[in-house]
């Protein structure tokens, strides 16, 4: 029962995370087309850098162990 919520929470975040790369992918192929300044830019490269952490917590938290807990 717990593997179950952890694995369906687990690829929640996993997906939140994704989807925060690629708007910050978005948003910096936007900054650098439209010549914007250096602050675009890093707030794009912040909210890549930070969709990749939440996959990164995701993952770590899919792989917690709940072997001891009784069936």
């Amino acid at each position: 029962m717990l593997a179950n919520i952890i694995s369906l929470v687990s690829g929640c975040v996993t997906f939140l995370g994704g989807f925060l790369v690629v708007w910050g992918a978005v948003a910096l192929g936007l900054a650098i087309r439209e010549q914007q300044g250096g602050s675009q830019i890093a707030s794009a490269i912040s909210t890549i850098a930070g969709g990749a952490i939440i996959i990164a917590a995701a993952v770590y938290f899919g792989m917690l162990d709940t072997s001891w807990l009784p069936a």
